[in-house]
C-alpha cells in the first residue's frame, strides 16, 4: 500500500513546489536552490510511484518493446534541449540567461518537458498499471502548470520577442512553423 501513500503524496508535492516556483519568479525573477529542490521533488516523486509498480524486467511484449522505444526517444529529446541551453544555472531555473529558440527549441517551446513525458510513458508502457497511470496523469498535469508559471515569467522578462518566438512554435508539439 505504500505506493497508493507515494501517489497521494505526489498532489500535495506539486501543489507546493508550483506555488513557490510562481512566488520566486514574481519575487526574484528566478528560482533559489530551495525552489529548484521542490520542482524536482514534484517530478521525481511520481517515478518512485511507477518504479515501485513495475518490476525490472526487459520487454516481453510489443507494448513493452514499444515503451522501450519511447522512453529512449524521450531521454534523447530531455538531454539534446538541455544541451541547447547551454548554462548549467539556467537549466536549472536558478537564472533566465537568453532566450532559446534553436535546436528542438525549434519545434516545440518546452521539448524537455515532453521527453520527460516520453520517458515516463515509455517507462510506464513496459509494464501498465493503474499506479502508472496515476503517477504520469500527476507529472502530466504538474508540468503543465509549471509551463504556465514559466511562460508568465518569461513574458515578463522577454517581452515582445518571446510573445513573437510564442506565436511561430507551439506549446509542446503540433502545428506550428517549423524554422530551420
Amino acid at each position: 500500500m505504500a505506493i497508493g501513500y507515494l501517489l497521494a503524496l505526489t498532489i500535495p508535492v506539486s501543489a507546493v513546489a508550483l506555488i513557490f516556483a510562481r512566488w520566486e519568479y514574481r519575487k526574484r525573477g528566478h528560482l533559489t536552490l530551495l525552489g529548484l529542490f521542490l520542482l524536482c521533488a514534484m517530478l521525481f516523486v511520481p517515478n518512485l510511484v511507477i518504479h515501485y509498480a513495475i518490476s525490472y524486467e526487459p520487454p516481453q511484449s510489443p507494448t513493452g518493446y514499444l515503451g522501450a522505444v519511447i522512453a529512449v526517444t524521450g531521454v534523447i529529446l530531455c538531454l539534446a534541449s538541455i544541451i541547447f541551453f547551454r548554462s548549467v544555472p539556467k537549466v536549472l531555473c536558478l537564472e533566465t540567461g537568453q532566450l532559446t529558440s534553436r535546436g528542438p527549441y525549434r519545434w516545440s517551446r518546452n521539448p524537455q518537458y515532453v521527453g520527460w513525458v516520453l520517458f515516463l510513458l515509455g517507462f510506464a508502457l513496459t509494464d501498465w498499471s493503474t499506479w502508472c497511470l496515476g503517477a504520469l496523469l500527476v507529472v502530466i498535469v504538474s508540468l503543465h502548470l509549471l509551463v504556465l508559471v514559466e511562460e508568465e515569467h518569461l513574458r515578463r522578462v522577454f517581452g515582445k520577442p518571446y510573445l513573437d518566438y510564442c506565436s511561430r512554435v507551439p506549446r509542446y508539439l503540433g502545428p506550428g512553423r517549423l524554422q530551420f
